[in-house]
């Protein structure tokens, strides 16, 4: 006999990993991210270009741990010929390791990806 409901998976929520911040949001910062792009949430970044007057800071998916400057607040996909503009997390503040995205990174990776963002005041707990 089958269940009476169906069972229902729930996806990543935005900024369920983190633990604690800053007061007043002086973890987080912008960033611009060029069409096409596709960010999961709690996806490590890496810091490409600083802002300017008029553009957040420009950033790229991190695919080795040494490229982890911040990590994705909102997810988010570009679409034809829109740039995609999230919140990310890149200072102070304390983030659970296991609802990190880390992609395609290799166990080790990941380790220097925790050590990466620990340099910039994120500390990953586990």
């Amino acid at each position: 006999m089958s269940p009476q409901f169906p069972i229902q998976n729930e996806g990543t929520h935005t900024a369920e990993f983190i633990l604690s911040e800053a007061n007043g949001h002086r973890s987080r910062g912008n960033a611009f991210l060029a069409d096409p792009s596709a960010v999961k949430v709690g996806q490590p970044l890496k810091k490409t270009a600083e802002a300017t007057t008029d553009k957040p800071a420009t950033y790229v998916v991190a695919t080795v741990g040494a490229d982890c400057h911040a990590l994705a607040i909102y997810g988010g996909v570009s679409s034809s010929g829109n740039d995609l503009r999230i919140a990310v997390l890149e200072r102070d503040a304390e983030v659970n390791g296991r609802l990190i995205f880390w992609g395609s990174m290799s166990t080790a990776e990941q380790v220097i990806g925790a050590t990466t963002l620990a340099s910039k005041g994120i500390i990953v707990r586990l």
